[in-house]
């Protein structure tokens, strides 16, 4: 699931295309794409647990293709079944929400005759990784799982093909594979021996607060944005608006927003998850420049009180 550094990551890139558009921006339009964007990364999650299932499809095709040979081998006529009959596999393959929601979303499943798939698991039967877990006589779900995750990582995480084939399929995607790859990785790390169809794989929002976080987050920093840049102006003294980088402006605005508009959100959290921010998506000297200037902007909105906070430790100048 995206954690707040993430929704925030989205209401950025958002207001950042919000922005972009100048005098021809619907803000409607931009937070109802910003929206689809962030619950299309459940697609990306689950097709991507489809790209680990087929493999077990892809493998079983080829077990059957080696038995109808006009000349099978022994290997052909009696194969070691550990890689199909991982555990992993089974768990992925009975669970109700994978499947009913795939059922109805064709689109994020694949054929086992897809190139993309079948290109991996050439790849991965070549591997020391394969050929030591098939010579392994532990049938066990912690090793299941261990290879499955390290095969994931290997071959899918950062699969640059497949990376271009998502983003073929939604623009977005190529940014958010990150998070789907998370996502996955987590999922099969939380599977164990009572793992069952009904077993609920992760949302894209922890909760309805969490949803209802980013577009408040959106809307008011739009709703406020000329005059959260007069501030920053009045803070940046020694700097013209028009000489701070985009994303860092939008990111000062941002927090700016949280110090005003979101009581149960601390002070120093706030401040933190910025500065994250712009290491993440400016420079060295942009994170300390935001730093300065956030310090410096709670310091006069706590002075006009106009940083409402409400609960224990939520507060610090």
């Amino acid at each position: 699931m995206l954690g707040r550094r993430q929704l925030r990551e989205k209401v950025m890139q958002a207001i950042y295309a919000y922005n972009s558009q100048g005098s021809d921006s619907d803000v409607r339009i931009i937070e109802k794409n910003m929206m689809k964007g962030i619950d299309q990364i459940y697609d990306l999650y689950l097709y991507l647990l489809n790209t680990i299932l087929i493999l077990k499809d892809i493998a079983l095709e080829k077990i059957e293709i080696g038995k109808t040979k006009n000349f099978p081998t022994q290997e052909d006529l009696h194969p070691n079944m550990k890689f199909v009959e991982n555990k992993v596999f089974h768990i992925l393959s009975i669970n109700n929400e994978l499947n009913d929601y795939v059922s109805k979303n064709k689109q994020i499943s694949w054929d086992i005759y897809d190139s993309y798939p079948n290109n991996i698991y050439k790849s991965l039967i070549k591997s020391d990784l394969y050929v030591d877990y098939m010579k392994s006589e532990i049938h066990s779900l912690d090793e299941d799982k261990a290879f499955i995750t390290q095969f994931f990582v290997n071959f899918i995480a950062d699969n640059e093909g497949l990376h271009d084939w998502f983003e073929e399929q939604h623009i977005n995607w190529v940014d958010d594979i990150h998070i789907a790859n998370t996502m996955v990785y987590n999922t099969i790390q939380s599977f164990t021996t009572k793992s069952g169809e009904n077993i609920k794989l992760f949302k894209v929002y922890k909760d309805e607060e969490d949803q209802k976080f980013a577009q408040d987050l959106f809307r008011l920093t739009v709703k406020h944005q000329s005059q959260n840049k007069e501030f920053i102006g009045q803070m940046a003294e020694n700097w013209e608006l028009d000489r701070i980088a985009a994303v860092d402006l939008i990111i000062l605005e941002m927090a700016i927003t949280e110090f005003k508009h979101f009581p149960s959100i601390p002070t120093k959290v706030t401040i933190n998850e910025y500065i994250e921010l712009a290491k993440n998506y400016s420079t060295e000297k942009s994170r300390i420049f935001v730093n300065g200037i956030l310090d410096k902007a709670l310091r006069k909105l706590t002075d006009s009180n106009q940083v409402n906070k409400f609960g224990r430790g939520l507060f610090e100048k």
